[in-house]
């Protein structure tokens, strides 16, 4: 192999390297659980109603929040991830909602018999 190929390949895995890092830099803080709050979040709404936009604005010009929060089709946990409590407790509704539904139609089915 000569110098250059091994210059080259050096400069990919620096480049790779480089990527990698900052993909994993200012990650977004996940929900404290120690809220009940933050275990029932499920819309941006939600979150509003707690996290004034005077603060988020004031985060932003520190440096401590992205503008992303002005925009009303961002929703706040698609870069802040909600507690395992709410995640379970979402998941519970879910199986709640098939089960509801799953009842409706075998009332719809033997009200048509």
């Amino acid at each position: 192999m000569k110098s250059r190929d091994l210059i080259f390949i050096a400069i990919i895995l620096a480049v790779v390297g480089g990527l990698y890092y900052l993909s994993t830099k200012n990650k977004a803080k996940p929900l404290s659980a120690n809220t009940p709050e933050h275990l029932t979040v499920k819309a941006r709404e939600d979150c509003l109603k707690c996290h004034l936009p005077e603060t988020l604005a004031a985060l932003e010009l520190q440096h401590k929040h992205p503008g992303k929060w002005r925009d009303e089709r961002v929703e706040c946990l698609l870069c802040h991830t909600a507690p395992q409590g709410a995640r379970a407790q979402y998941l519970k509704m879910q199986e709640v909602d098939k089960l509801a539904n799953l009842i409706r139609s075998e009332r719809i089915r033997n009200k048509r018999k």
